[in-house]
């Protein structure tokens, strides 16, 4: 399998809305004893057994070219099946997860990238929401930018924690 966090690289972004996708991959990598991540190719990675563990370090909406490039680099075998992106989702309450197949990006341009990069949508979604910019009266894109309020930082905390702990146990089973 291989697990794709989205987000972006910069210091700034780091605990932003937009980067639940690197949360959620730094958590579960931090399951594993002794794992760490190396940087190759313009992404983070890590590999747990034969699964692999990626963050694109270039900006999201060019993540898919980063990750495709990564993947022909490393001369990985892999079929869509495999592929699962983790990434934010303003259409969710903060912290419901959905996990779906096949579908569009629903105007998310970090896996809009992806589907380009790779011609296809059949992959696994995992859209870990993060409130609607909406009740904030505030644009999409400022808002993906914001850092979580001290309340909203201890649900999205505890669905990083409990998505980490459920892939970390999916990649056991696999």
């Amino acid at each position: 399998m291989i697990i794709v966090g989205l987000g972006n690289p910069d210091r700034e972004h780091q605990q932003t809305r937009h980067n639940v996708g690197f949360m959620v991959l730094d958590a579960l990598l931090e399951l594993e004893t002794g794992a760490s991540w190396k940087t190759e190719f313009g992404v983070a990675w890590a590999r747990l057994g034969q699964h692999w563990l990626i963050k694109p370090q270039e900006y999201m909406n060019v993540s898919g070219q980063t990750l495709k490039r990564f993947i022909e680099k490393k001369g990985i075998e892999w079929k869509v099946a495999d592929l699962l992106i983790v990434h934010d989702e303003l259409d969710f309450p903060l912290g419901e997860i959905h996990e779906q197949r096949d579908r569009s990006a629903a105007g998310h341009n970090g896996v809009q990238s992806i589907i380009d990069a790779f011609n296809t949508k059949e992959f696994t979604r995992l859209r870990v929401g993060i409130g609607d910019n909406r009740l904030y009266d505030m644009p999409a894109e400022a808002y993906v930018l914001q850092r979580f309020t001290p309340d909203e930082q201890k649900i999205i905390t505890a669905t990083i924690k409990d998505l980490a702990h459920s892939l970390h146990e999916r990649l056991i089973a696999a």
